[in-house]
């Protein structure tokens, strides 16, 4: 169950009328965010960073290697966003004065090891192993010195036009010779590989002679050391990204003391991408929820007293607080995107997906507050359409039409009489589709999906969204927002289905638990209750929220997220966009790339 802090809320009467009770609630906490976030605190709060630089560490002579050459081993450490992607670096042997002996360029897909979710490391190490002959190594021994050369452009779109660069080099030095530095290896690089297919690669070189073993078996396919080599099989019907950790124990730690050697071990993870060859491009559209709106561009998630600077204003948007952008406030005149478009902070639904595949052609130009109509021809950013449009991509991905609609809903006080209405007289369901009427939801829509599938011949993956309950949508009911949440779920699926069932392929995500009884949107055959009071399961909603309902119905209201984790929603909107443990979930459902 939940680690959450207890909740000391006065008690209040259950049933859809407490509901209303939330009012008091939700005005507390809006007096307080105004009052207390200053203009400006914000922007203070995010901790914004342009990427790091390359830097070339001490570089090492390995062991001999299995047919008595050694390696050169770089350390290199490189900004995150260069995870995944193929990296030249070059190499000098010179005599001590000059004089040239040899080079070697050398392409090689690095990696961080796994990304984490979100990722907020700004660089990690790569150690490239340059191959020596026996002859070659001994003229190292012998005082060759080395110069390396590491790092170059991020072309994360692949126009020909870098959106960041760095570089570093080193000067004309002897490497520093085993033993002596430690048990340093080689990173092994990133490796694809076609679904049911082998591959087999060298054991990592190290400082010192090393016997590996496979400390951490693949999540799927089989991985064995044959001929002082790793071979990992794939299974048939897997895709995507399956890992495994070696580790050496150098020579000379025995197996007298199991604990000393286990420590004395070396790690070497290894990452596989199974699927398609690389070169898909894929590029997202949309709003908030494709944007990733919550998250700075660094990958941290923003606090509940950024709110005022972070709800989208506009048009003209600027995308702030969102994890593809650069914006850390909505009164900033400027707009610009981040490096990699956020696909290695590893927030976004779109980006953990393009990561899990081991796709590095990406582009997320989603922007939070915008609108169908505006992506749509005629719209006011319909040129971003038209880009990626242009860029033959592979597959699109998207979420949209929630904007202006749910907010004008939720919050507007014109649509609130809504729920007061349908108290009386009913007819809620009817209420919000005229809701759906007035801003001509289906109408944009059709136009936006037309332009996408006559313009490109991209598969179109249309992600719905998620039931999230705000804890200050005051005039609804938990079930009046999942409601809202089904109904217009199903215009988007309907859209769909009259454009093109095959180009537009509409994807659910998961059930987000509310921890309340919320039938009959939502089945509730599930309860942590000694009353035996059934619900739809363990909450993952936000922070906020789950607090409320559980003062709200304090018999029934199963608190989670179980196993224990990270809510699936976010606190710092107070609990209306996923986190981006909720994005895992989300990508989780996209189907692989063929």
């Amino acid at each position: 169950m939940s680690t959450r802090r207890p909740v000391r809320f006065f008690y209040l009467k259950r049933g859809r009328n407490s509901e209303r009770a939330r009012l008091a609630i939700a005005l507390a906490i809006a007096a307080l965010v105004l009052l207390i976030a200053a203009p400006g605190a914000g922007a203070r709060a995010a901790h914004h960073q342009k990427p790091a630089k390359v830097e070339i560490g001490h570089i090492s002579l390995s062991a001999p290697t299995l047919y008595g050459g050694a390696a050169l081993l770089v350390p290199v450490h490189y900004p995150i966003q260069y995870s995944g992607r193929l990296m030249p670096l070059g190499v000098k042997l010179t005599e001590p004065g000059g004089g040239p002996v040899d080079s070697f360029v050398l392409h090689e897909r690095i990696g961080a090891d796994r990304l984490r979710t979100p990722e907020r490391r700004r660089r990690f190490t790569f150690v490239h192993r340059v191959g020596l002959t026996p002859e070659l190594a001994r003229a190292v021994r012998g005082g060759l010195e080395v110069k390396v050369r590491a790092g170059g452009a991020l072309d994360v779109n692949e126009d020909g036009v870098p959106e960041f660069s760095s570089s570093d080099q080193t000067a004309p030095l002897a490497p520093l010779l085993a033993p002596g530095n430690g048990r340093l290896c080689n990173s092994v690089p990133r490796i694809r590989i076609g679904h049911g297919k082998s591959v087999s690669i060298p054991l990592p070189a190290c400082t010192s002679t090393v016997r590996w073993r496979v400390a951490e078996r693949p999540g799927s396919g089989k991985a064995e050391i044959k001929n002082g080599r790793l071979v990992y099989r794939a299974p048939q019907a897997f895709r995507g990204t399956t890992a495994l950790v070696l580790r050496g124990r150098p020579r000379g730690v025995g197996a007298i003391s199991a604990a000393a050697g286990a420590e004395a071990e070396v790690p070497a993870p290894v990452q596989i991408f199974v699927g398609p060859a690389s070169g898909v491009v894929v590029r997202a559209i949309g709003d908030s929820v494709t944007a990733g709106f919550g998250y700075y561009g660094s990958g941290e998630e923003w606090p509940l007293l950024a709110l005022p600077l972070c709800r989208p204003a506009g048009p003209p948007y600027n995308d702030a607080c969102s994890s593809n952008s650069e914006i850390v406030s909505n009164s900033s005149k400027a707009f610009e995107y981040v490096p990699d478009y956020g696909l290695a902070n590893n927030v976004s639904w779109a980006a953990q997906w393009a990561n899990e595949f081991g796709i590095t052609n990406y582009e997320n130009l989603a922007i939070s507050g915008s609108e169908p109509k505006e992506w749509a021809p005629g719209g006011i950013l319909h040129e971003k359409t038209a880009e990626i449009e242009s860029e033959d991509p592979d597959y699109v991905l998207m979420t949209i039409g929630a904007n202006p609609l749910l907010s004008e809903v939720l919050f507007g006080g014109d649509n609130m009489r809504c729920a007061i209405y349908s108290d009386i007289f009913g007819g809620f369901s009817e209420c919000i589709e005229r809701a759906f009427a007035k801003v001509e939801l289906q109408a944009n829509l059709r136009q936006l999906y037309t332009d996408l599938v006559e313009h490109t011949q991209a598969t179109i993956f249309l992600m719905q969204y998620p039931l999230t309950v705000p804890s200050v949508a005051i005039a609804y009911s938990s079930t009046q927002v999942a409601e809202m949440g089904q109904l217009l779920n199903r215009e988007i699926a309907k859209v769909a289905g009259e454009v093109s069932q095959k180009r537009l392929q509409v994807v659910a995500p998961p059930h987000f638990n509310v921890g309340i009884d919320v039938s009959p949107v939502y089945p509730s055959n599930y309860s942590c209750s000694r009353l035996g009071f059934k619900v739809d399961g363990p909450s993952v909603q936000s922070e906020p929220t789950q607090d409320e309902l559980e003062v709200l119905h304090p018999f029934s209201f199963c608190a989670g997220p179980v196993p224990p984790g990270p809510p699936w929603v976010i606190s710092g909107d107070t609990g209306i966009h996923p986190s981006a443990s909720g994005y895992t979930q989300m990508a989780s459902r996209v189907p692989a790339p063929e």
